[in-house]
């Protein structure tokens, strides 16, 4: 198999590129890497102080928040990160990477179906346009349950195709786990695109006797063992509504919105690809435009039906859900890269085509656009401390202008620039912009402050802050104030430390307990950047403000209160 990698290789690239593309899978690695080391925020930061809490308890079935029954999300990736606590400590690094190895076993993946459905070539373009996408190098650093939901139901996919190809029971075998695994991730959701994909697949190229296969319904026991845990754990704290949840509640409160924000746009996903595909969002477009033209003029084969399937409905039910995120498209992105892997194959075969006469300076414009980007970040929006830095950058313009100054294949000239752009704006978004931004969020400071500053026995609440970086960060555990009255009476017994709100503290009322140190905390809401903090004359005007209280610290003939 490496060796038929290196031949296609050999053949999209003349050998004076393959140093550049070394260069830019290093670099792509290093990317990744960097955003292992952001801060969490908003979903990653209750993943985060949900694992932890697995960690500190033991406890990997019976699921709590601080300290409070949890039921939205099954328990894979919680266990993941928990398990990596054991191994290396509580952190960030630790939080993520068995997140990141998932992702790269899903890059492994998408080659591996593009190459089942098509060929080799397809799967090696299909891995690369997975792995340089915008949304990969978003979710792996700002962690969603979408991020290992969208490798494990790769992977369903590919044995589930392997299965209808050569009939084989152990690719039927191997996908199940996957899919039982990506229900154990997110609930039924995970079953949603393997099943559209391989009902449409079979019932529409002439296979629709093959439904009745006994195996099919032998191996739906497998996901159902698999997610028995997540179950035991619902039932448990929540008896037979933990289990509705599960199965009804928590997919069809997401499709009326009335667990996630409401969004009527029925555009939605289609205009967020614009960035979240980027640098290849054009090439898509074009792909599911070609793929909509086989339809009509009834060209469509096997492998056609199968991605066919499995994209549109799914695409059609969450457009036209009422609950929309910009996270619950990741599960497509193989699909996506597979579709447009097989159109660029063929381009690339005959490059002379009007379609890659008209896609190549398209693709050299977006290029162009995100070096341009990078630049505003780097040098205007983000600076570097020190002017040097910026010569970093210098070796990804190089690699970006060669093809297009030195000429070469192809392929090198229509994806090189875009790939050399799209990785550098992440290296650097990564190691430096992400930090600056999510290092401006006041948990994460009240966390470092009360970790340094705080006795062995005092204690830090949080309240009426709707987060979790406070629970992951802190050294001991959190406590969650539930109203004023608790409040109070924390502020009146010494060695408390709560992280609060300018609204509460305007209405504490004076002289009910000794005056706490209040520390005031500049904050960022990350989910709400405006204009007015990106620009860096407005920054600091646009910052919010939370509030670092501590009550009189205790002595040694004191104790703490109860918790």
């Amino acid at each position: 198999m490496t060796m038929g990698i290196q031949a296609i290789i050999s053949r999209l690239l003349p050998p004076r590129s393959r140093g550049i593309l070394l260069f830019l899978l290093v670099a792509g690695v290093a990317a990744y890497a960097a955003g292992l080391f952001v801060h969490v925020t908003r979903d990653a930061s209750k993943y985060a102080a949900l694992a932890r809490e697995i960690y500190d308890t033991g406890e990997f079935i019976n699921l709590k928040i601080h300290g409070e029954p949890y039921v939205q999300k099954p328990p894979l990736l919680f266990w993941l990160s928990a398990l990596s606590f054991h191994l290396f400590g509580i952190s960030d690094l630790a939080f993520k990477l068995p997140l990141l190895l998932f992702s790269f076993a899903g890059i492994f993946f998408t080659f591996k179906l593009g190459s089942a459905l098509y060929d080799q070539k397809t799967g090696v373009l299909a891995a690369l346009l997975t792995a340089s996408s915008q949304i990969s190098f978003l979710y792996n650093m700002d962690i969603h349950t979408d991020t290992l939901l969208q490798s494990l139901v790769t992977f369903s996919l590919w044995q589930f195709y392997l299965f209808l190809k050569n009939k084989k029971t152990h690719h039927l075998v191997w996908g199940f786990t996957g899919l039982g695994l990506a229900m154990l991730t997110k609930g039924p959701v995970g079953a949603a695109v393997p099943a559209t994909a391989l009902l449409g697949c079979m019932l529409f190229s002439g296979q629709g006797k093959r439904v009745l296969d006994f195996r099919w319904y032998a191996g739906l026991l497998i996901p159902i063992i698999l997610i028995l845990p997540a179950l035991a754990g619902l039932y448990n704290q929540f008896g037979m509504e933990g289990i509705r949840f599960f199965f009804w509640d928590n997919n069809v409160g997401r499709i009326q919105g009335t667990l996630v924000s409401k969004d009527s746009n029925y555009l939605f996903y289609l205009s967020n690809l614009l960035y979240l595909y980027a640098p290849w969002t054009f090439l898509l477009l074009t792909a599911l435009a070609l793929q909509w033209r086989a339809l009509f003029l009834r060209r469509m084969d096997e492998p056609g039906w199968f991605l066919f399937w499995g994209i549109w409905v799914y695409l059609l039910i969450i457009s036209l859900a009422h609950g929309k995120l910009p996270n619950y498209i990741y599960i497509l992105v193989p699909l996506f890269s597979v579709v447009t892997g097989r159109m660029l194959t063929a381009l690339l075969r005959e490059p002379k085509q009007l379609l890659f006469r008209w896609l190549l300076p398209v693709q050299t414009g977006v290029a162009a656009l995100t070096g341009i980007l990078l630049l505003a970040l780097l040098f205007w929006l983000f600076p570097f401390q020190r002017a040097w830095m910026g010569l970093l950058t210098v070796p990804f313009f190089l690699a970006a202008l060669h093809p297009l100054i030195q000429g070469g294949s192809p392929a090198t000239r229509l994806l090189i620039p875009s790939l050399a752009m799209a990785i550098a704006l992440n290296l650097f978004i990564n190691s430096h912009v992400a930090p600056h931004i999510f290092n401006d969020q006041a948990s994460v400071k009240a966390a470092a402050i009360f970790n340094t500053q705080a006795g062995p026995k005092e204690q830090l609440g949080n309240y009426n802050y709707f987060s979790h970086e406070l629970f992951f960060y802190s050294k001991t555990p959190v406590r969650q104030l539930v109203n004023d009255l608790e409040l109070f009476g924390r502020m009146r017994t010494p060695g408390n430390w709560v992280l609060t709100t300018r609204e509460v503290v305007d209405r504490m009322p004076p002289g009910e307990f000794p005056p706490p140190e209040i520390t005031p905390l500049s904050h960022v809401w990350i989910n709400n950047l405006t204009l007015e903090y990106l620009l860096p004359h407005t920054r600091v005007n646009a910052l919010d403000t939370l509030f670092l209280l501590r009550s009189t610290p205790v002595t040694p003939d004191q104790h703490i209160q109860s918790r």
